[in-house]
């Protein structure tokens, strides 16, 4: 999975709920769009907002709802145009701003991406949405870890109970081999997410790679945590399958690793360990991963 997925994955509904004042008129004038906003019925609230906006283009509510929406069915330029359109009748919001800059990162629209979550900064300092987002694109698309934990640091700040940015910073961490510091960031993020249920798996992974050499028992929890949390990442079940094999459960990372090729078969990674387990146990399916795994390798990893 890209990570520019995960990153707009991950915020759009908080656009949804995190309404401001001057959003929330919209439930006196349109109270169908706040009843399909609550529902997150993004394909019908589209399809309601473009009507009324050919009706009245002045709607500064109706032409955001309708960005939104757009946003959501994951239809960039459909949302910057209704974004842009409601900038200029005089929507001038975080939120605002934080949607089109969104919608440019869908379109790779790198630096006008920047230029809108600034704005969003600047109006509403106590946000940390916008830290959060330009941490995720300094880390997804820049390679710039350092950089990265340091918009988190910021969104932690603002934020103290949001596990995402304590998950991002932790991983950051992670990379910069302050591992003692990452998995006291995962700690705490596992920790709110165990008070509120909410079905995000990247802390609990996070913490099974760093415990996997160390305490594979433990690992063992956190890994099937974050597979029962989030079982269509390939990823987890990847780390799932590393902490088995570290246990000396064979079948069961051959299974993992089955599982998480069948969901990412071009992670050349995954094909090779799937191949060293096939060979391992004199499985015929050996050839033909390492078969895959060559192809791969050549497509993808040219360097």
């Amino acid at each position: 999975m890209r990570l520019a997925i995960l990153f707009l994955a991950i915020p759009l509904s908080a656009l949804a709920q995190g309404r401001s004042a001057t959003e929330l008129r919209v439930a006196d004038t349109h109270p169908q769009i706040d009843s399909l906003v609550r529902a997150k019925r993004w394909k019908e609230l589209a399809a309601l907002t473009d009507g009324l906006r050919s009706g009245d283009p002045s709607d500064s509510n109706v032409l955001y709802w309708s960005g939104i929406s757009h946003l959501q069915l994951h239809e960039p330029v459909a949302a910057v145009q209704a974004l842009r359109a409601a900038e200029k009748v005089g929507l001038n919001s975080a939120l605002s701003h934080e949607g089109l800059g969104l919608a440019y990162y869908d379109l790779n629209q790198f630096g006008l991406f920047e230029e809108q979550m600034k704005k969003a900064a600047a109006l509403d300092p106590r946000d940390a949405k916008p830290d959060y987002y330009l941490g995720l694109y300094r880390w997804t698309i820049r390679s710039d870890v350092g950089g990265a934990l340091a918009y988190f640091e910021k969104a932690i700040v603002l934020q103290p109970d949001d596990w995402k940015s304590l998950y991002q910073a932790g991983n950051c961490e992670e990379q910069l081999g302050k591992l003692t510091e990452a998995k006291a960031r995962y700690a705490q993020a596992i920790a709110l997410l165990d008070k509120n249920g909410a079905r995000f798996g990247w802390p609990y992974q996070g913490m099974a790679r760093l415990l996997t050499d160390e305490d594979a028992k433990a690992a063992l929890g956190f890994a099937t945590k974050a597979v029962t949390l989030e079982p269509d990442e390939a990823s987890n079940h990847f780390v799932l399958a590393n902490v088995y094999q570290q246990l000396g459960n064979l079948p069961e990372a051959t299974r993992e690793f089955e599982i998480a090729v069948a969901k990412n078969p071009n992670d050349s990674k995954t094909r090779y360990a799937l191949y060293k387990l096939y060979r391992q146990a004199n499985d015929p399916r050996a050839a033909k991963e390492l078969e895959a795994f060559g192809q791969i390798k050549a497509l993808y990893d040219k360097d």
